[in-house]
């Protein structure tokens, strides 16, 4: 656990010149801080690290998993964090990870029957496997910004 240290105002004052013990304070205090180390000023939790929750909630807690789906369930079509099923103009082949302009894309069906456009940043979570119109530039996109 990192130790807490007290840093009064007058060494950190205009004109003085920097200890770096008081540098190495600034350093590990939040730090300290989040740890909950004696001295440091009390805060929501005893840890930061557990609050809201910590990594156990999310492993198996109910909650978090109903909060997280209810706020993608409520997310417009085309908000960042939503997937869509596109079709990729005939600009260079996408292939899983590669991200590209939503002006690049067309929402598309399986018939590829294509409707509107999408407008921000999209990573391809599939592959267009070589670009182009047609089922060869379909795929899935998710949008990142």
């Amino acid at each position: 656990m990192t130790t807490w240290t007290n840093i009064t105002d007058a060494s950190l004052e205009p004109g003085k010149p920097l200890r770096s013990i008081d540098l190495l304070a600034l350093r590990d205090n939040p730090i300290a801080l989040s740890e909950g180390s004696p001295g440091a000023p009390a805060t929501a939790s005893a840890s930061l690290a557990d609050y809201p929750w910590g990594a156990e909630d999310f492993q198996t807690g109910t909650d978090e998993r109903d909060w997280v789906l209810g706020r993608t369930s409520g997310a417009a079509a085309g908000a960042v964090g939503t997937y869509a099923f596109a079709q990729a103009d005939a600009g260079p082949n996408s292939v899983f990870g590669d991200s590209i302009s939503g002006s690049r894309l067309a929402p598309s069906d399986v018939n590829l029957n294509l409707s509107g456009s999408v407008s921000g940043t999209w990573r391809c979570m599939g592959s267009t496997g070589g670009g182009g119109s047609g089922s060869a530039g379909t795929t899935l996109w998710l949008r990142i910004s």
